[in-house]
């Protein structure tokens, strides 16, 4: 069998078909968010949507649960991978809230694309249930990419990330639910001003020196 095929099959080929897949699936979820509240939907709900059987559905997600975090792990990866991008663009010497500023300014520009679809998984999904699948893939990559220093104690760096967390998730969730006359970049300025307050402890600069 030739290098780069599985069963007789290009491998490549197999990954888009599966990516494709999967993109449909949340494409479909996403659909019904906008008119159902999440206890409303069922995997068969999904599937139908989706034009796929539940068994395509089982393979790629298992559950519900399992495609919401999913959908989460993808939003923190793109939102974050922009901010890498931001900051190696930028070309600054280091200082310790370059992650942050930065990390405000693309979710600032991923808060204004689809809008309503935002604001529809806010008011579908229970905020506990929307901040704790956000947050652990969160806290996970921030840890994971050195955005934060390597020398605090799990449980230092565990209260901070979820004052910092939980406090933003809580803002942004009123400004989505809101008539949103106040500008999300006014939103942004305070939620910033706020956190780095708040997190400065945790964060590190460039040099992996400890802020302040």
């Amino acid at each position: 069998m030739a290098q780069g095929e599985k069963n007789g099959r290009p491998e490549g080929r197999v990954d888009r078909r599966v990516r494709r897949s999967r993109r449909t699936i949340v494409e479909a979820f996403d659909r019904l968010i906008m008119t159902l509240p999440l206890e409303e939907i069922t995997v068969s709900a999904v599937a139908r949507e989706a034009d796929v059987d539940r068994k395509t559905f089982y393979q790629h997600f298992g559950t519900i649960d399992g495609l919401l975090d999913a959908i989460a792990e993808r939003v923190v990866t793109e939102l974050l991978d922009e901010v890498e991008l931001a900051m190696a663009a930028d070309g600054a010497p280091g200082e310790s809230f370059r992650p942050l500023r930065a990390f405000f300014v693309i979710l600032t520009e991923h808060l204004n694309e689809n809008l309503l679809l935002r604001q529809r998984y806010c008011e579908h999904v229970p905020p506990e249930l929307l901040f704790d699948r956000l947050s652990r893939p969160l806290v996970a990559q921030v840890v994971d990419r050195g955005f934060v220093r390597g020398d605090l104690p799990d449980e230092d760096l565990e209260m901070l990330l979820a004052f910092g967390l939980g406090g933003l998730f809580s803002l942004y969730r009123w400004w989505l639910l809101s008539d949103r006359r106040v500008p999300v970049e006014e939103v942004t300025g305070c939620a910033r001003r706020l956190v780095e307050d708040g997190v400065s402890p945790l964060l590190r600069d460039a040099d992996g020196a400890a802020a302040g």
